[in-house]
């Protein structure tokens, strides 16, 4: 009896080791993927809730995209209207106007509006330049060696939501359309016919309006918009060097302030110098008038100072002699 005792006991013994081994080596071999996602090293196919796809792309995981290709800042489909603003001065004006054109021309690029300003001591152009948009930094960076850049903004508008929201109605209003011809083409009634001709003009016009927008979209996203500013000037403006102390602080605000005084005089000598022939009317026309306000001065004083009395009158003084 004690024998078998002993067997049976060592039998559970072995029973129990074996069945904690094997759950040892479950756990050890077992490895937990994403919910919804499954990795095939041997086929290179990917597992989602829609089942085996062919491609291993990163749609097909569920990973930021940032890590998945580390060089895009953001995602490939994402659309991106590029804008910019640039303040341009030179003193070489007609270098300038001529290296911009090339810059434009060289890019694939065109002038949207251009207005050249010859009038006063110094000339300027305002213009909005329509380049591709991989060309967009390449524009900024030329014209800004073209002239010396006193002022570049950048903008970015993601008008990727807005757009592929147009995109999804505009296949929603053409497949209602689709259907809607189909019921026109099987109705009988003229009220039917009637009703159903009205929704689809309403539809096509939301078509047309889709796919306006769109182009719309196209158009700012493949080419981007540059306002450029450029004046010719007769001396090139520097912005300030940092200042450590309050003396060089206020050294180099006084240096400012007396450039733009003689600037200023000089802008108001060259006004004098175009403008002296209605200068000299203006100054004739005032003396004019000055005078003018005198004589009428006198004229009132006098005729309220009391008149004189005559020669020999009562009141009048003696004779000399007497």
């Amino acid at each position: 009896m004690k024998k078998k005792k002993r067997s049976v006991t060592a039998l559970v013994l072995a029973l129990l080791l074996l069945a904690l081994t094997a759950c040892g080596g479950d756990n050890g071999g077992t490895v937990e993927s994403a919910p919804g996602m499954f990795n095939s090293a041997a086929t290179g196919d990917a597992w989602n809730e829609s089942g085996w796809t062919g491609t291993d792309s990163a749609a097909d995981y569920d990973v930021p995209q940032e890590s998945v290709d580390s060089g895009a800042s953001r995602p490939q489909n994402t659309k991106i209207i590029y804008s910019a603003d640039m303040e341009l001065e030179t003193k070489e004006f007609d270098s300038a106007v001529q290296a911009l054109d090339h810059i434009v021309e060289g890019l694939g690029g065109w002038f949207e509006s251009r207005t050249l300003n010859q009038g006063g001591s110094y000339r300027s152009l305002s213009c909005t330049v329509r380049v591709p948009s991989e060309h967009f930094t390449a524009l900024l960076d030329q014209a800004g060696q073209a002239a010396h850049m006193t002022y570049r903004q950048e903008y970015q508008d993601d008008v990727s939501e807005s757009y592929y929201d147009n995109e999804a109605r505009l296949t929603t209003q053409r497949t209602k359309l689709e259907r809607l011809q189909e019921l026109l083409a099987k109705a009988e009634s003229m009220e039917d016919i009637i009703a159903l001709e009205s929704a689809i003009s309403d539809t096509e016009l939301e078509i047309e309006y889709l796919t306006g927008s769109l182009r719309h979209y196209d158009s700012l996203v493949g080419y981007s918009t540059v306002t450029i500013s450029l004046r010719e000037v007769y001396r090139l403006s520097t912005d300030e060097e940092p200042a450590v102390t309050f003396g060089q602080r206020l050294a180099a605000a006084f240096s400012t302030g007396l450039r733009r005084g003689v600037d200023g005089l000089e802008n108001f000598a060259l006004f004098l110098a175009r403008n002296w022939a209605g200068g000299l009317m203006v100054a004739a026309i005032g003396a004019a008038a000055v005078l003018v306000f005198l004589r009428h001065r006198r004229k009132r004083r006098e005729r309220k100072a009391p008149p004189s009395p005559p020669d020999g009158g009562v009141g009048a003084p003696p004779p000399p002699g007497q």
